[in-house]
């Protein structure tokens, strides 16, 4: 599906194209115009008044959104840009955006929304990382890049964990271990819009066992590379809780 809005006074499209999507699918629609907001996107910049400069008309990167109809001025800053804010554009229909044209495709971005003076997290983007401070920093992971697929637990801080595994394709995913009795009730995972399911859980400081439940099969965490076997000789992945704070790569 491939709908043009080729007006000449439009100063830019955008090929709209998620992170977990489809890249053969665009979707082609002004900014000035967009209704929703949604988490850090790759997208490709169609420059309409470029065509006449004889310039260059495309350029890929990464959009930014965050929808507040009441805000009177929204910036957005980050690594990307040293932390100096930077002022976002509002849509008509309330919903701010700012396009990071050309990003290190390399570089895991942090970022924070400033709305009103108010450094705020992104409240559409669920991929969060402890600013040390007793916030959060919002990611956005690189454009070019396949860590979407190869996921493992985090930390959020000391003893809180975010477990995410990739499984687009997946109807049920929990997740069991020595910390909730091994009951697949107890820890369910959600699924967000880019594939992946996550469940943030606090665990007490020490080793722990775990597993995955997907669709009913008893599965380890594929990308952590600490593994061993519980008392029946079961394969288990290993989480150390409270004594590093790093994340499993």
């Amino acid at each position: 599906m491939r709908a043009h809005l080729l007006i000449a006074t439009i100063p830019f499209l955008l090929a709209f194209m998620p992170l977990n999507g489809d890249l053969n699918t665009e979707y082609y629609y002004n900014l000035k115009f967009m209704k929703d907001s949604g988490p850090p996107r790759a997208v490709e910049m169609v420059r309409i008044d470029n065509l006449a400069r004889k310039m260059p008309v495309a350029s890929k990167g990464i959009l930014f959104t965050y929808r507040n109809r009441t805000a009177g001025h929204v910036h957005i800053a980050g690594n990307f840009s040293d932390w100096t804010p930077r002022p976002m554009e509002r849509s008509e229909k309330g919903v701010w955006y700012y396009f990071l044209d050309s990003p290190d495709t390399s570089r895991l971005i942090t970022y924070k929304f400033s709305v009103d003076g108010i450094w705020v997290q992104d409240p559409e983007n669920p991929d969060l990382e402890d600013d040390g401070c007793g916030s959060y920093l919002s990611l956005a992971r690189p454009v070019n890049s396949d860590t979407g697929r190869r996921l493992t637990y985090r930390f959020i801080s000391r003893t809180i964990v975010e477990f995410r595994i990739y499984r687009p394709d997946a109807k049920f995913v929990a997740l069991v271990g020595d910390f909730n009795h091994w009951n697949p009730e107890n820890d369910l995972l959600k699924k967000g819009s880019d594939g992946i399911w996550r469940a943030r859980k606090q665990l007490r400081e020490g080793t722990h066992l775990y597993r995955y439940v997907i669709d009913g099969e008893w599965l380890p965490d594929t990308y952590n590379s600490i593994s061993a076997t519980d008392r029946t000789g079961m394969l288990c992945s290993v989480i150390v809780v409270g004594r590093t704070g790093v994340t499993a790569p």
